[in-house]
């Protein structure tokens, strides 16, 4: 029996750790300073690897706040999930609004011949370095004066339109006149 021997995804236990990660959730709040830290952020640009469910791995190049101290990128909620919303529309807008994880970052070597010659996930994910902590989104205390003993309260983030909306209406808008 000849053929082509199955590839064996490999294991995400095997895989380096690169990097600190945290999702803003804030539109508003662009972090020029590190939330651990307090030292000024600069900006990497790399491919994301991010799973959609049910079975949608995309790398997705976009431009991270970086801190060199903690090693930690930032990433926008509100700026990848219109760019997902904006690419999904295109090509199966069914998607649009399924929950995602943003896993680690793709070798730029990789995600650079996959835009020619497309690799398969696992091919992909052999070249993706997971993150080493993934922490929570940010949270923000409402600020002000409060009595000792009494902490702020956290102001909750604005949920993400775009992406949970989009998929309700119908993504892109058709225009009628």
């Amino acid at each position: 029996m000849t053929g082509k021997p199955k590839q064996t995804p490999p294991s995400l236990d095997d895989r380096p750790r690169q990097y600190n990660f945290v999702l803003n959730p804030y539109p508003d709040e662009r972090l020029s300073r590190c939330p651990h830290c307090g030292q000024k952020t600069g900006q990497r640009k790399l491919p994301l690897f991010i799973h959609i469910d049910p079975h949608y791995p995309i790398a997705l190049n976009y431009t991270c706040r970086y801190c060199r101290q903690c090693n930690l990128l930032i990433a926008h909620k509100h700026e990848i999930e219109h760019l997902l919303a904006q690419m999904f529309s295109q090509y199966n807008p069914d998607i649009i609004g399924n929950e995602y994880l943003i896993m680690g970052t793709v070798e730029k070597k990789a995600w650079r011949e996959g835009l020619t010659h497309p690799k398969a996930p696992v091919e992909m994910l052999a070249h993706t370095a997971l993150f080493k902590a993934y922490y929570q989104e940010l949270r923000h205390t409402q600020p002000g004066w409060y009595p000792s003993g009494q902490e702020p309260p956290v102001q909750e983030p604005l949920p993400s339109q775009e992406w949970v909306k989009a998929k309700r209406r119908g993504w892109p808008r058709r225009r009628t006149r």
